[in-house]
């Protein structure tokens, strides 16, 4: 890349960045990690060690070097699979964590230098009730609304963005660019149209269960339930083990895992919302090769609406470079436009998923307290 808008590709042609320096990986742990991830469910323990051709006792004694090292891993779950869609809202106005209904809330932040944004999961024929209900509550309504059928989940990869020797992060912009354009133009997967699927508490439940630990056994996600749920029906294993082969597994709600890789920057990094409209199939490639580097996270796309919301955490010297690297896909015309949202990280929420949107309707969940919808925030 010669010149982007004036500015000479050593601006941002490649940045290295430390890793924390007590959370370093070796070549083992990083190919573990690898096969972790290259699985579109939650795999059994056995499963991976087949796959590696490993002893299943090696592989549980890697999953506990992970946790020792503070690096922990990620359910993913398709919402769709659900009957759901993500809702991202933006505010003019600053709303206080502490006031907002959090029934079907996953994430909050203020954003820089003023304002709010929510992102909700709602049932996807109720998000019309949902807004106008919440805007009553509020008593304030959103700048702008985003209703986002398909998730790209990030999976990314140390083999190609960490150098081992060095122990430093590699990112290249010039390169995603290129793989961007060499990408494959891959049909649009289908935005579902609200298929009647059944789900209940208890499914939600174990959905929740597996996000927060994804290799946590049925038996731990009966017991948790049995202690959480106060539920009158007997939660014994067998019932919630059917729940979980009938309506999890077999449904592919479950989409894999990821290790939490936000945990290994050194940098305080700042969250960053990239608003982008274009071709969606574009879009799709763009969220599709961004989703394997560390700083990207999970990309939310309406493809009627031609719109991509990409998530990303970047250190704060590189915050200029994204938008070189975005006006760079513009210019080529891979994308039509773009706008950067940043994101105050430190007072940023994050909830584990809700477990009552089937059980209630959207008046009685706004009605309730967190402590009665179980509203459980993350770490």
């Amino acid at each position: 890349m010669s010149k982007q808008n004036g500015y000479d590709e050593t601006y941002w042609s490649q940045e290295v960045h430390f890793f924390q320096p007590s959370k370093h990986l070796n070549p083992s742990l990083i190919d573990f990690i690898d096969h972790l991830q290259s699985f579109e469910y939650i795999p059994e323990i056995s499963e991976v060690a087949d796959l590696m051709d490993l002893h299943t006792s090696t592989v549980w004694k890697m999953m506990k070097t992970l946790k020792q090292r503070g690096l922990e891993l990620q359910g993913l779950v398709d919402v769709s699979r659900l009957g759901m869609v993500e809702v991202i809202l933006i505010f003019d106005k600053f709303l206080e964590v502490t006031k907002l209904p959090k029934c079907l809330l996953r994430e909050y932040a203020p954003v820089l230098p003023w304002g709010s944004y929510l992102r909700y999961v709602v049932p996807r024929n109720s998000v019309e009730s949902f807004l106008t209900s919440l805007y009553v509550k509020l008593g304030v309504e959103a700048r702008e609304v985003y209703v986002l059928p398909t998730t790209i989940h990030s999976k990314p990869s140390l083999k190609e963005y960490y150098d081992i020797t060095t122990r430093k992060l590699l990112l290249s912009w010039d390169k995603l660019v290129t793989r961007i354009k060499s990408s494959p133009r891959e049909s649009l997967p289908r935005e579902a149209p609200g298929e009647k699927i059944r789900y209940d508490e208890i499914d939600l439940h174990i959905v929740r269960e597996l996000e927060l630990n994804p290799f946590t056994s049925i038996k731990n996600v009966a017991r948790k339930l049995s202690e959480e749920s106060h539920m009158s029906k007997s939660l014994n294993y067998v019932l919630v083990l059917r729940h979980y082969n009938n309506h999890v597994r077999n449904r592919g709600v479950m989409r894999g895992v990821r290790l939490r890789f936000e945990r290994l920057l050194t940098d305080p990094p700042i969250k960053t919302l990239s608003i982008i409209a274009g071709n969606p199939i574009d879009l799709l490639r763009v969220s599709k090769v961004l989703s394997t580097h560390v700083y990207f996270l999970d990309s939310y796309i309406s493809l009627s609406d031609n719109i991509l919301i990409m998530q990303s955490l970047i250190p704060p010297k590189l915050l200029f470079n994204l938008s070189l690297f975005l006006e760079k896909l513009k210019s080529d015309e891979i994308i039509k436009s773009w706008r950067n949202v940043y994101l105050d990280n430190t007072r940023s929420k994050k909830y584990a998923f809700p477990v009552k949107l089937y059980a209630l309707t959207i008046e009685e969940m706004l009605s309730l307290s967190d402590d009665e919808l179980m509203i459980r925030e993350i770490t």
